[in-house]
């Protein structure tokens, strides 16, 4: 099955995040609440977390693109 990763609500105010850096390269092997990226707003750092194991099958953003929270970020097939 295909599980979209998406970006997380993180605030009440932050309604984008910048993803900074991929944890993870597709094609990994990954475990529920493994780091799979790091996401950047207001100043801080934060970890976006696989959501279920399986593999990491695509990402769909590069480091210092600008996403919206619920935007599609990668997929994990499981």
């Amino acid at each position: 099955m295909r599980i979209k990763v998406k970006v997380p609500k993180l605030g009440l105010t932050i309604e984008e995040v910048t993803l900074s850096s991929w944890e993870q390269e597709v094609g990994a092997s990954v475990q529920a609440d493994d780091i799979i990226a790091v996401l950047e707003a207001d100043k801080s750092s934060y970890e976006l977390v696989a959501p279920t194991a399986g593999t990491l099958t695509e990402k769909l953003a590069e480091p210092g693109d600008v996403l919206p929270v619920g935007e599609t970020v990668a997929v994990i097939q499981n």
